[in-house]
């Protein structure tokens, strides 16, 4: 996938409004951040691990986006409760988990995608379940996307 153009998917925000895929790497690299469950220890940990290192992403002018096919009202208490400061995104068709291969028989595949501003993959690294991509690592593909 890796210098393919990246599918523009509809999705739905926190407060059930579409939101397209697009809107996030037209303002400048997008972090596409596929996880399997809102609430688990490590995907907890991981969105909290971007959080806490949000500065850095917006100093390099990255949007960060949470995506799985949880509910949008999920998403929001979950969001709430970490004060994430970037947006989770419902895939309730599981559409834009297929179209980026983050989707599997049980659930989200932990998945990070980066998007440069052509709108063309320039990162797309599976991680392992119980695993999640360090914010120096995505900030390290975010840079190199520029």
């Amino acid at each position: 996938m890796i210098g393919e153009r990246a599918p523009d998917c509809e999705l739905v925000d926190p407060d059930g409004k579409p939101y397209r895929l697009s809107q996030a790497w037209a303002a400048g690299p997008a972090c596409l951040v596929f996880y399997p469950g809102d609430g688990t220890r490590v995907c907890t940990a991981q969105l909290c691990e971007y959080r806490d290192h949000w500065s850095e992403f917006a100093a390099l002018g990255a949007t960060v986006l949470g995506i799985n096919p949880q509910s949008h009202d999920s998403h929001r208490g979950f969001a709430r409760d970490h004060s994430f400061p970037f947006p989770l995104l419902s895939d309730p068709s599981g559409t834009c988990c297929k179209a980026y291969r983050a989707n599997g028989w049980w659930s989200t595949h932990r998945l990070v995608v980066v998007i440069d501003r052509t709108g063309a993959i320039t990162h797309h690294r599976s991680v392992a379940p119980w695993r999640r991509q360090r914010a120096s690592e995505l900030l390290d593909a975010v840079r190199a996307s520029s």
